[in-house]
């Protein structure tokens, strides 16, 4: 199959990302994924320098995907927009573990003037500020404190997914029914809208 140039780009990064998705980073190749959309072996290092480059573009996605999840939720009532951001940031979290957890690594990395670094690093501060705004938009503190709420929302809620997925892993490992962790995750399961609005409530 014959790809227009951007088109091959695009085919390469939505491949890298179904593949990481799935299994993570350290299965995915440059030529792995040339073999499979068809091309040669160097036809992606026309769009990416390296690997890492390419990795930088799938975090781009994972961020926008994100962004565009919490963006749904737009209600006029400002605790609810808050609240279901909240939910909506830890659905994406458990439901794209692999992708997740390679933004929070990459952005993690090195700060260089690679202009597709800085880009990342933007993309990943409007994204998490778009939750961070949404608890600002509640209270009438002063700015300061505004954005001090609305940064331990957003450490609130990166708990919360950790939590989950902690417990989550302990349960899918084999963990007896009446063990901590599976009650843990019964209970979070069941009241979790609640413990992040008793969260907002206490701000």
């Amino acid at each position: 199959m014959k790809y227009h140039r951007e088109n091959l780009k695009q085919k390469l990064i939505d491949e890298a990302y179904k593949a990481i998705k799935k299994n993570g980073v350290d299965t995915i190749s440059l030529r792995k994924l040339a073999k499979k959309a068809n091309v040669s072996q160097t036809a992606p290092y026309r769009h990416f320098q390296s690997k890492d480059h390419l990795i930088i573009e799938v975090c781009l996605k994972g961020l926008s995907n994100l962004r565009e999840k919490i963006e749904l939720i737009d209600t006029k009532n400002p605790k609810s927009r808050a609240v279901n951001g909240a939910m909506a940031f830890i659905e994406f979290g458990l439901k794209n573990e692999k992708i997740y957890d390679l933004i929070l690594a990459t952005i993690s990395g090195e700060i260089t003037k690679d202009p597709l670094r800085i880009a990342l690093f933007e993309s990943a501060d409007y994204t998490f500020s778009n939750l961070r705004n949404r608890i600002t938009a509640i209270n009438k503190k002063n700015k300061n404190q505004s954005e001090l709420d609305g940064i331990k929302a957003h450490a609130f809620t990166t708990g919360l997914l950790q939590v989950i997925r902690t417990t989550n892993k302990v349960t899918s490992s084999g963990g007896g029914e009446n063990s901590k962790a599976v009650q843990t995750a019964k209970l979070l399961d069941k009241n979790l809208k609640k413990v992040i609005s008793e969260f907002i409530d206490s701000l």
